[in-house]
């Protein structure tokens, strides 16, 4: 093939790529991923057979990396991390030969995210900073003249700087790209802005303001006919009413969220969505609807091979087992659920169904079972340093301890949770590992120590004041 030819073949495949990729299922990512493959293959190819072109590669430099970096996106998806950073470093080099300062800093960001999830952290850090000194010493996608384009090039400097963990400085960034996008008459950008604010501010806390941003931006997705972007934001509303305690509000905002979902075909987000409404019906106490929409939510978590989604839609359902007596189900399902989070890797999400199959094994009276999940809970928790992961499961053996017999180290776990606890302020929990203790102490015959931790644990409690005394 001629250079023409070739560039115009692997634009095909990259075409054809997108079009499986968009469907979210396993079989399509792969699918994808060799069609990006071809494509990578035509763009590194030799053309010999035009005049002038001996020798030259198809592809510039910019597309084979574009190429790298699908592959890599899409690896990482299927849970290949290590395939993703291989791709990821092949690609590096060939952004900064095109000078694309933009597409290098992101690309390390990325690189960096995936050895994060692996648990590298100096690695990510490492590159992390590269990015960020990238992005500050080389005034990182600005550009002049269309005010659109300028804009979106002051946006997508926040989503790095937020990528990266510098929230007020993506904050500076997302206000200026809305104040351009308004002044250009861009809705679609104006809304893009105010999602990305509305999201930091849901982060930091202050839900009511991201109530009123994501609520602005609403409008504009549909004027525009935007159906992603409005169906995010609905899921975004949901999330805030949920937050702050409207549960029935959160349930509206899901329902309608999952009808525009549904209708891009985006069953990736359609799983999400299922999920979201069945945590809100466990949440009211309606496991009936709960399980009836995990359970529709768990075939699409697997058709689309997301696997994280797919742990966390078990864990809800074997919430709703849990809450209805059926314990030796829920044991079965929660098992399930740490099986994924050990094959994706995500240790914190590992710890928490360690510490789950260790409250049901508890509650079904098989003491020792649930003393080595527990353990196992804790051991993870140390590693990744999780306090209250660690704090909880250390009381709960410690419960478990007492009941076995083992006081000596019954009284080691709770003295260890109760000062995580105090270290993490968070008075009522210590207040029940107190009591725990208290419990240690008395049948240890350590009685002063026992009415102490009684006595300490009960003074901690705060009454409610009178309702007259409620300033208004």
């Amino acid at each position: 093939m001629t250079v023409d030819e070739s560039k115009s073949e692997a634009k095909k495949r990259w075409s054809e790529a997108e079009d499986l990729r968009a469907t979210g299922a396993v079989e399509s990512l792969r699918a994808a991923m060799s069609k990006y493959e071809d494509a990578l293959r035509l763009l590194r190819s030799d053309s010999k057979g035009s005049k002038g072109s001996k020798g030259s590669k198809a592809g510039e430099p910019a597309d084979i990396a574009y190429t790298l970096n699908q592959i890599a996106a899409i690896a990482d998806t299927l849970g290949d991390r290590q395939q993703a950073i291989n791709y990821y470093n092949q690609a590096l080099p060939l952004w900064r030969a095109a000078n694309d300062r933009q597409s290098e800093a992101i690309t390390l960001t990325r690189l960096g995210r995936v050895h994060n999830s692996l648990g590298d952290k100096q690695q990510a850090q490492r590159l992390f900073e590269q990015s960020r000194l990238i992005a500050q010493a080389s005034s990182l996608m600005r550009t002049t003249g269309d005010e659109s384009r300028a804009a979106q090039a002051e946006f997508n400097m926040g989503n790095l700087f937020e990528e990266q963990g510098q929230s007020q400085q993506a904050l500076q960034q997302y206000q200026k790209a809305m104040g351009m996008w308004r002044a250009a008459k861009d809705q679609q950008g104006e809304a893009s802005a105010l999602n990305s604010l509305g999201g930091l501010a849901t982060r930091a806390g202050g839900f009511d303001q991201a109530d009123q941003l994501f609520q602005q931006s609403l409008p504009l997705w549909r004027a525009t006919g935007d159906k992603r972007g409005e169906a995010l934001t609905l899921s975004n509303l949901g999330y805030v009413a949920n937050a702050r305690g409207q549960r029935q509000l959160a349930l509206d905002f899901y329902m309608q969220s999952l009808a525009v979902w549904r209708e891009t075909n985006d069953n990736r987000n359609v799983a999400a969505t299922l999920n979201d409404i069945g945590n809100i019906y466990a949440g009211l106490g309606l496991p009936q609807q709960a399980s009836k929409f995990y359970a529709e939510a768990l075939p699409l978590r697997r058709l689309t091979g997301d696997k994280r989604g797919e742990a966390a839609t078990l864990s809800g359902l074997a919430g709703v087992y849990v809450d209805s007596g059926d314990l030796r189900r829920a044991v079965e399902t929660f098992s399930e659920a740490l099986e994924l989070r050990r094959i994706i890797g995500d240790r914190r999400g590992e710890a928490t169904a360690l510490g789950n199959l260790g409250f049901v094994h508890q509650a079904l009276g098989e003491l020792k079972p649930a003393l080595d999940f527990y353990q196992q809970s804790l051991a993870i928790a140390r590693d990744t340093s999780d306090k209250a992961r660690l704090a909880g499961s250390l009381a709960s053996a410690g419960e478990i301890q007492l009941a076995l017999g083992d006081k000596a180290k019954a009284r080691e776990s709770l003295e260890q949770s109760v000062a995580l606890w105090r270290e993490l302020k968070d008075l009522r929990r210590e207040n029940n590992a107190l009591a725990q203790l208290a419990a240690v102490y008395s049948a240890i015959g350590e009685r002063e120590k026992a009415l102490e931790a009684y006595t300490q644990s009960l003074s901690n409690w705060r009454m409610p004041r009178p309702l007259a005394a409620v300033s208004k």
